[in-house]
């Protein structure tokens, strides 16, 4: 029995659910779990994800708070978990497809709508969504983060990166005036998905309407940019100057400067990329990240 089919096996005895082993597809683009797709008898399809590190088990923890807090007041799905253990999360998949996948060597993202275009199905409900979990401030268990402790983990990041990773002497400059002025962070820490990308948000093939959003293992009580700073990476200015116009349409608060830091935060990507390399043995995002950050502005 492959590896696959012995996962599926095994879940399906977890969950009681006829799993059909010959629909599973093993997806292992995931940085923190892999992935198993598979279909029940019934035809219902369910997604299986199993932790690489004990680290991602444990913020697995933490998601099943968020997603508990969350779940009630958003106008689009999100997972509900039939199966958590420290070995195995399992869940019924949701509607829809990514609205964009990432390239697992080049770490860009594919889109498969057009954001812009499809601003009023998608990205005006994405800021909806992001307005209304931004204005929660407390889940129970949670780490916070305050803005000064965000700005100090950001700095120690830096301080690594310039040791580990070729970063240019004109990048680290600038990123040290950015984490040292007070103008552009964010008045107060709030909860944040932490990892909004294309491929954690599920839209209608018909219309590209947002209907789901998935991988909320990265939340925490934080700086509320990082929920912009993917999407920028991913979009391109366009995309942020349209999210920040529906944000602040939703309710959201846009502060002073809160453009140029979301821009900052982006370019600063690479440096988070390149130390989860390190920190998890995978040279491909380092070698990815090495080229970006040795690359003139």
């Amino acid at each position: 029995m492959t590896g696959t089919a012995a996962r599926v096996a095994d879940a399906a005895a977890r969950l009681g659910v006829a799993l059909v082993p010959g629909t599973a597809r093993a997806d292992g683009s995931g940085w923190d779990f892999s992935v198993v797709h598979v279909a029940d008898e019934d035809g219902t399809d369910w997604i299986l994800r199993y932790p690489r590190r004990p680290e991602a088990a444990a913020r697995a923890r933490v998601e099943a708070r968020v997603l508990a807090r969350v779940r009630d007041h958003l106008d689009v799905a999100v997972p509900r978990w039939v199966v958590h253990e420290p070995d195995l999360i399992a869940y019924r998949r949701l509607p829809g497809v990514p609205a964009g996948a990432e390239d697992p060597v080049l770490l860009r993202y594919r889109w498969r709508i057009d954001p812009v275009a499809a601003r009023r199905e998608y990205l005006a409900p994405l800021c909806g969504l992001l307005a209304t979990v931004h204005e929660i401030t407390d889940v129970a268990g949670l780490t916070t983060r305050g803005v000064d402790r965000v700005r100090e983990r950001l700095s120690a990041d830096l301080d690594r990166a310039e040791t580990a990773l070729p970063v240019r002497a004109e990048a680290v400059r600038r990123w040290r005036r950015w984490l040292g002025r007070d103008r552009g962070w964010p008045p107060h820490p709030v909860l944040v998905h932490g990892d909004v990308h294309p491929g954690h948000t599920l839209v209608r093939s018909s219309d590209a309407k947002l209907i789901g959003m998935l991988d909320w293992a990265d939340a925490e009580i934080g700086d509320p940019s990082a929920d912009f700073a993917d999407m920028c990476f991913a979009g391109g200015a366009a995309v942020l100057d349209a999210m920040l116009a529906h944000y602040r349409a939703r309710g959201g608060s846009v502060w002073p400067g809160m453009r140029e830091h979301v821009l900052a935060r982006c370019s600063f990507l690479w440096v988070k990329v390149g130390l989860r390399g390190l920190d998890t043995g995978r040279d491909d995002l380092v070698a990815t990240a090495s080229r970006r950050l040795r690359a003139p502005a």
